[in-house]
């Protein structure tokens, strides 16, 4: 009973396991899906979209109410607008839009969607992909402010503002702003021997003299970025933006501007740091994930996928999704193809075959993806080798026990967790039959007392002798 109990709950794991997994992949990916039913307006969100509005997944029904609610006020009518024209004239819902999330905060969307017609060719349904784009949105914002800086810090003179001379770089000028900016006094840099050769990161020092004084020598104007220190001993990013004054031919005088892009670097380290996060997470994630494009191009696999095919990177290149199965399934999966791209999901469970043509159970949950405004498909590859090992254990301890049972002596009797006979044998029955008579029972009669005697026996220590007594006619 215990190993019965114990498939069971093995069976519950791996389908937990897969809800947990797809929850996972779409929070890496900060994605959700959505299905609108354009009937009833009834309104379904993955668990995806409600953790990319901050709520625990699945905490509450939706409705198209709910759905415009979260949905930013000065984008509603947009949105709405949007959906209308996709539903009534059949246009490609796309669109860019902010949520307000639990918590209050603004994230911004791009949502995609397509519309379904029923069978008689009207508008059914609308189901589609919400992405959080606001790290992307911010780092956008983030690069045109600091844009825009350089801008206003070129015309209202917001930066540090130089003159030096071309052929030896000893300053002439400096503008007041170096203080606020480095610390240091117009004094300081112009009065002291090698003052900005000095103060440049020793890792960007010989780059940085090297490129100006190359370009220089080619009368080139130029910008470049290096690290300098401050008064305080920190450092600080900076783009040099220089232009070259020649006189007959010869660069006499060098001019140019200072400005600190710390901030732009610290972006763009922390961006790529999430990526490079992102990157390391699918690739050590124990299913295989991949990403292919709706012509059947792989654009992204992670190492499981690698180890359990036998291919290498270079091979990826070169192959497509049907190279991995027995041909005889192609039909099988063609159709499966279709309707991921046609209704946005699919699971299939097939065999798998690597490289060396070892064949492997796995269940595969795709859904669409779009990908640089292209239909793709994104899928998990779950290794199905221990279940089925499990299933078939289970089968042999059942005929195991049916056998045990059939030829059991009389006295065995065998109960489920219910106090129901797990299983009749015939010793059993033969028992019954034999004795029914004799003590003046039918036999289910019998068989229910002598039942009934074991339960009560079970409450008590060691041996216990079960008593039938006759019936009184």
């Amino acid at each position: 009973m215990q190993k019965k109990n114990k498939i069971v709950n093995s069976r519950e794991m791996v389908v937990n396991r897969e809800a947990f997994l797809l929850t996972q992949t779409e929070a890496i990916a900060k994605t959700g899906s959505w299905e609108l039913d354009l009937q009833t307006q009834e309104l379904y969100w993955s668990d995806g979209v409600y953790m990319i509005l901050e709520y625990p997944p699945q905490s509450f029904p939706v409705d198209y109410n709910k759905g415009i609610e979260v949905i930013h006020p000065e984008d509603r009518d947009r949105a709405v607008q949007e959906m209308n024209d996709a539903i009534n004239q059949g246009k490609e819902y796309s669109i860019q839009k902010r949520f307000i999330t639990a918590k209050g905060s603004i994230k911004y969307i791009r949502s995609s969607g397509k519309l379904l017609l029923n069978e008689n060719g009207e508008p059914h349904k609308l189901i589609g992909v919400f992405q959080d784009i606001t790290d992307f949105v911010m780092a956008h914002q983030e690069l045109e402010s600091v844009k825009s800086l350089v801008e206003v810090v070129a015309t209202s003179v917001e930066g540090i503002i130089w003159e030096a001379n071309a052929a030896t770089f000893e300053f002439t000028y400096i503008s007041n702003q170096v203080e606020r900016i480095l610390g240091y006094s117009p004094s300081d840099w112009l009065t002291k021997p090698f003052f900005w050769q000095n103060h440049i990161h020793p890792e960007d020092r010989e780059a940085a003299i090297h490129f100006c004084h190359e370009q220089t020598l080619n009368a080139k104007d130029h910008t470049f970025e290096y690290r300098m220190m401050k008064k305080s001993g920190d450092y600080v990013w900076l783009q040099d933006r220089v232009r070259v004054i020649s006189e007959n031919g010869k660069p006499v005088i060098l001019r140019g501007l200072l400005v600190d892009i710390s901030e732009n670097k610290e972006i763009h380290k922390k961006l790529e740091q999430e990526r490079n996060l992102n990157r390391q997470l699918i690739q050590h994630l124990p299913n295989v994930i991949f990403l292919f494009s709706e012509e059947g191009k792989f654009l992204l696999w992670n190492d499981k996928l690698l180890e359990v095919s036998g291919y290498v990177d270079n091979d990826m290149k070169n192959l497509t999704p049907w190279d991995f199965f027995d041909f005889t399934q192609r039909d099988i999966l063609t159709e499966h193809f279709k309707k991921v791209i046609d209704k946005g999901y699919t699971e299939v469970e097939t065999e798998f075959i690597s490289k060396y043509g070892e064949r492997k159970p796995m269940l595969f949950i795709s859904s669409r993806f779009i990908y640089k405004g292209e239909k793709c498909v994104y899928g998990v590859g779950v290794d199905l080798s221990q279940r089925n090992q499990l299933i078939k254990q289970q089968q042999k301890l059942l005929t195991t026990i049916e056998s045990i049972l059939q030829f059991a002596p009389e006295s065995m009797l065998v109960l489920t967790s219910k106090l129901n006979l797990f299983k009749e044998n015939s010793s059993f029955q033969k028992l019954v039959k034999e004795y029914a008579t004799k003590l003046h029972y039918d036999e289910e009669e019998l068989k229910n007392l002598i039942i009934q005697q074991v339960i009560a026996a079970m409450s008590k220590e060691g041996k216990t002798e079960i008593t039938i007594p006759k019936k009184e006619r």
